[in-house]
């Protein structure tokens, strides 16, 4: 049905006259040659490579003939549309609250850790990604008021499994962040051989994971 929706519109709107823009729910981001995609409302990844990622390289940069317009619009990749201004991705990492000696974190902000990471970790079995990446409101910008809650979420992990939990943490931190008025963006970042992983960051400061941990992975998708 989709496609032959695109080849209406491409037998009755003159493609000079047609503009085009990534379907609003992908994410993206070039390994190389090739893209890594991320559609937030199917909650999937998929990768683009060899003559197909030619073909999103020329749409990126304006030079897609109607070839690649056809492949690209019938697979759902780019839609007929004004293009939507993309959320920017924040700068590289250059630090880690973890590069420095966390210190011991108070009873109370470990149970209400606990706590986010539970109610976190529901919700990533039961909701889409998208809903995950909901904004959350707006705040502060405070390292400092920062460092109590990385020791208590740090000192959390011991005693619930923290492995392939990344998504959850990364949730449970920043609603954490954003109950105190402090603003932090979710990462969500990737890699090939595919793998990917989220963090929590502040400017150029990782909250929530060493600096190495982070530095392999190419952000796909960020939100405040």
């Amino acid at each position: 049905m989709r496609r032959a929706a695109n080849d209406w519109l491409h037998a009755n709107l003159p493609q000079s006259m047609t503009t085009y823009r990534l379907r609003t729910s992908l994410r993206y981001c070039a390994i190389g040659a090739r893209f890594v995609f991320l559609d937030i409302a199917a909650s999937r990844y998929f990768l683009l490579e060899g003559g197909a990622a030619g073909h999103f390289a020329d749409y990126l940069d304006g030079e897609c003939k109607s070839e690649a317009i056809l492949w690209l619009t019938g697979r759902g990749l780019i839609e007929v549309g004004e293009p939507i201004p993309a959320r920017p991705i924040p700068p590289a990492a250059t630090s880690s609250l973890f590069e420095k000696a966390l210190p011991r974190p108070r009873f109370a902000i470990v149970v209400e850790a606990l706590a986010f990471q539970t109610i976190a970790r529901r919700r990533v079995k039961r909701e889409p990604i998208s809903a995950l990446l909901m904004p959350s409101p707006g705040g502060a910008s405070d390292l400092e008021r920062c460092i109590p809650l990385a020791a208590a979420l740090r000192r959390a992990a011991r005693y619930v499994q923290a492995e392939d939990q990344c998504l959850a943490n990364g949730v449970a931190m920043r609603a954490m962040l954003a109950r105190r008025g402090l603003a932090s963006e979710l990462v969500i970042g990737v890699r090939l051989p595919f793998a990917a992983h989220c963090w929590v960051q502040m400017g150029e400061t990782v909250l929530s994971d060493p600096l190495d941990r982070v530095q392999n992975f190419k952000p796909i998708v960020a939100v405040p």
